[in-house]
């Protein structure tokens, strides 16, 4: 058995509705070290944006562990027929895009893994963990169109560019991506 297989064995994911707020942030920080100037890493704050996503009505995460050691998460929640996730979307063909009523989409805000365990494809389990028992009809997230690494997993993943946004001010430009629920859907 090689060492590779070996710590893929050894990897678990956890679906829950309640995270560690500082060690997701601190895995965060390494996944996304060279970036951390970047005002999409800093402003808001990584707890931040961690915190609102934990508090959100129906919240709920995977959580990836290798060795018992954390090494990322896919987390998110159902978005409110009032919600602004689709506010200052450029280039939308579909006028219904944006309406939202409860049980319509979940909103994936936060997904990130440590780079030496992205090989293990610990990313794709945890977001098929936790969108494989979703009740939402769609799940959406927000990619930075320069991330050609994650823009490639998820178009394996049949999601599909709806239109593109800034999520906050500074930020750079974002990919709006939309896929029907169940994951497992052929859809």
């Amino acid at each position: 058995m090689t060492q590779e297989h070996a710590v893929y064995e050894e990897s678990t994911v956890e679906i829950t509705d309640k995270v560690d707020i500082e060690a997701l942030a601190a895995v965060y920080r390494r996944v996304h070290a060279a970036d951390l100037h970047l005002l999409d890493h800093s402003i808001p704050t990584v707890e931040e944006r961690l915190i609102w996503t934990a508090e959100a009505p129906g919240f709920q995460a995977a959580v990836g562990y290798v060795d018992g050691e954390m090494v990322g998460t896919v987390m998110g929640c159902p978005l409110p027929a009032e919600t602004l996730w689709w506010r200052d979307l450029t280039d939308a063909t579909d006028p219904d895009l944006a309406v939202e009523w409860a049980g319509r989409t979940f909103a994936v805000c936060e997904a990130f893994v440590l780079p030496e365990f992205r090989k293990h494809r610990l990313g794709v389990r945890m977001m098929s963990d936790l969108l494989g028992q979703r009740p939402e009809e769609r799940v959406s997230l927000a990619v930075t169109e320069t991330n050609t690494r994650v823009w490639g997993a998820l178009q394996r993943l049949r999601f599909e560019h709806v239109g593109d946004l800034v999520p906050f001010p500074g930020w750079r430009s974002h990919r709006m991506l939309v896929r029907a629920l169940p994951l497992s859907a052929s859809r």
